[in-house]
């Protein structure tokens, strides 16, 4: 079923978008249940917090193996087995008997979210380019944005309710719709002419080359430092607000969920100023913006101002988030003309595969208390800078020089 794309419809957009919220709703959803688990398995929460580190490690790494897959055999197939695959494992997850099983069955749904996620960013550079990618990119995160808002309030519902094993019984069924959905809009994007042959040594040298080339790396790694600095977010929102600040687990889904607003509202703007301001500026007034509700939080946190003026530091460090992820994703995938769906693997590699590594750290970090884990969010803060200016710095280098022939 190949269609020709001279433009994209919006249902053909929402269809995307709804996979890619999958994979934070795996996230989200179960963090007001993470206590309640550990007490569950009678284990440290440390040892829970190993449920999203290897979810993460495997949506992560996962997408090496799933890039030249997807361009050999093309979108819709490998899209349908990685839906499948999400909701499968998030059944087992329901049914784990032991920590154990349940880190196998989340390793496998991360698994499962790697695969849609290299098929979705492949589709997205099948069918678009410069601005009208940024476009797509951001209205893709704008429905990917609802995720965060809606997810953790249901799975603080569900949770007090039904118990944790309910919250991945309901994501095995949103898995199940999306794939309905998916198989009745979603055309195939890749012709059957542009295919690459599966090889697996070449797909190793066609990653080497791709990383090879500043004009991924640079923005790649600016990226992943924005996905590290959301981890450490993640990671830590969980405990500080119910352990340090006494949240109770329905409202601390609420209160998760109105903060990740931010970033569904930094998608929509830099869906709509980008064409105006272009990339550059906008990806640099993002930084900022994660720089500077860092400093609020941290002020909050230290000045004992309460809960909700640390909440509106994040916010505004959220905002930025949302603003500066869809502009520097627009320069990773717009630095390759081929390779497509490895691009999007060996992105998809680096963001999670180093994101995987704030869970460890902030839960380190909150274990601490408010203060440790808000001048950790401020370290990660300055690194997404000093990457963002690097990456900044060097396309407007290359825009200069192609002016200039």
């Amino acid at each position: 079923m190949e269609k020709s794309h001279s433009g994209t419809s919006l249902k053909f957009a929402i269809a995307l978008g709804t996979i890619s919220a999958l994979g934070p709703s795996a996230v989200d959803m179960y963090l007001p249940s993470l206590p309640e688990m550990a007490v569950d398995y009678s284990t440290s929460v440390a040892s829970i917090q190993l449920t999203l580190t290897v979810f993460l490690l495997a949506m992560g790494l996962g997408q090496l193996l799933f890039g030249p897959v997807v361009d050999a055999l093309g979108r819709r197939r490998p899209l349908m087995a990685g839906l499948l695959l999400f909701s499968l494992s998030a059944l087992a997850a329901a049914a784990a008997p032991t920590l154990e099983w349940l880190l196998l069955a989340r390793f496998a749904q991360g698994i499962g979210s790697a695969l849609t996620l290299v098929v979705i960013m492949s589709m997205v550079r099948d069918v678009t380019q410069g601005v009208q990618a940024a476009k797509l990119f951001g209205l893709l995160l704008t429905i990917q944005g609802v995720a965060p808002i809606i997810a953790p309030g249901l799975g603080g519902y569900i949770e007090v309710h039904f118990g944790w094993r309910a919250v991945m019984l309901v994501l095995a069924i949103l898995g199940a719709l999306v794939a309905v959905n998916s198989m009745a809009v979603l055309p195939e994007t890749l012709p059957v002419q542009k295919r690459e042959p599966l090889n697996m040594t070449r797909a190793i040298c066609t990653y080497a080359r791709i990383a090879k080339d500043s004009r991924f790396l640079r923005p790649a790694l600016a990226l992943s430092s924005l996905f590290f600095f959301l981890f450490a977010y993640v990671g830590g929102a969980t405990f500080v607000y119910q352990n340090e600040y006494g949240l109770p687990v329905a409202q601390f889904g609420t209160l998760f969920g109105a903060t990740g607003i931010a970033i569904l509202i930094g998608a929509v703007v830099a869906a709509r100023l980008v064409g105006k301001h272009g990339l550059t500026r906008i990806a640099t007034a993002g930084a900022f913006c994660i720089f500077a509700g860092s400093i609020i939080a941290y002020g909050a946190a230290v000045s004992g101002s309460g809960l909700y003026w640390l909440a509106a530091g994040v916010a505004i460090a959220l905002l930025g988030l949302g603003m500066a992820e869809t502009t520097l994703m627009t320069l990773v995938m717009s630095s390759q003309s081929t390779a497509l769906g490895s691009t999007a693997a060996l992105l998809g590699a680096f963001q999670l595969g180093i994101s995987a590594f704030a869970t460890p750290l902030t839960g380190w970090a909150s274990s601490h208390g408010a203060t440790a884990w808000c001048s950790f969010l401020i370290g990660c803060a300055v690194l997404v800078g000093a990457l963002t200016w690097i990456s900044v710095r060097q396309g407007r280098a290359e825009h200069i020089i192609a002016l200039t022939h």
